[in-house]
């Protein structure tokens, strides 16, 4: 009964056999059909970003600078600037600085900031990463110098116009503006007057550099050395 048993018991596992190994061809058929019917995606990526793009000629075709060309060589620049060295910049007025309007009667109100505005080297350039600061444009006019004043030429600025500037790359400005990349303290802009048929280098009113307070000052040296001389001459004669 045992031999009959474990005879049985092969004939069935080799029945078996034969039926185990017809499934492999089948799940190999089906797993190749699987991999034909996956659909050949393509993946759309952007182009790499081009960085040229935010760059400028380090001097424009008149000879003036870009912010680009300052900054390429910054310590340099920064060091005549430094100096007392003047340079001519072209760039694009991206925002002009507006102080919060206060009521004379409010002693918490935040006076603002010294004028001061922001130059690109290109028209569309948003932010402040590739900018420039520019300060010292503008000053207050104390009523006793109003008569001095009140014919010489205003700074004219307007955004998204390009201008050529005159003044010093620093870091430090001697009115207390800083900037790690550097910024510009104002000097003169070149404007043109279309109906006056003039263009030239304008400089801000109430400047202690302006020609009009220039030549104002020498006048008062040259004043004050006469008198000079005059006392001198009167003690030496007494």
């Amino acid at each position: 009964m045992k031999l009959a048993t474990l005879t049985g018991s092969a004939l069935l596992f080799a029945a078996l056999l034969p039926l185990a190994g017809c499934d492999k061809p089948e799940e190999a058929e089906a797993e190749t059909e699987q991999k034909e019917e996956i659909p050949n995606i393509k993946v759309g990526l952007p182009p790499p970003p081009n960085f040229d793009d935010a760059r400028a000629p380090k001097q424009w075709e008149d000879g003036s600078y870009s912010i680009f060309g300052l900054r390429s060589d910054i310590d340099e620049r920064v060091k005549e600037g430094d100096n007392g060295t003047e340079i001519e910049i072209k760039g694009w007025v991206q925002e002009i600085y507006v102080p919060p309007e206060c009521a004379e009667d409010d002693p918490f109100c935040d006076l603002g900031k010294q004028p001061h505005f922001w130059i690109t080297d290109k028209e569309d350039t948003k932010g402040k990463k590739r900018a420039m600061m520019v300060v010292n444009y503008a000053f207050k006019i104390q009523d006793y110098e109003a008569d001095m004043w009140k014919d010489a030429p205003q700074i004219a600025l307007e955004i998204g116009k390009q201008y050529k500037f005159k003044g010093k790359f620093k870091r430090f400005s001697d009115t207390g503006f800083a900037h790690d990349s550097g910024l510009l303290e104002f000097v003169a802009v070149w404007q043109t007057d279309p109906e006056a048929g003039t263009e030239g280098w304008v400089y801000p009113p109430g400047a202690p550099w302006h020609p009009t307070a220039v030549a104002a000052m020498e006048e008062q040296q040259r004043e004050l050395a006469e008198k000079a001389a005059a006392a001198l001459d009167k003690k030496k004669a007494g």
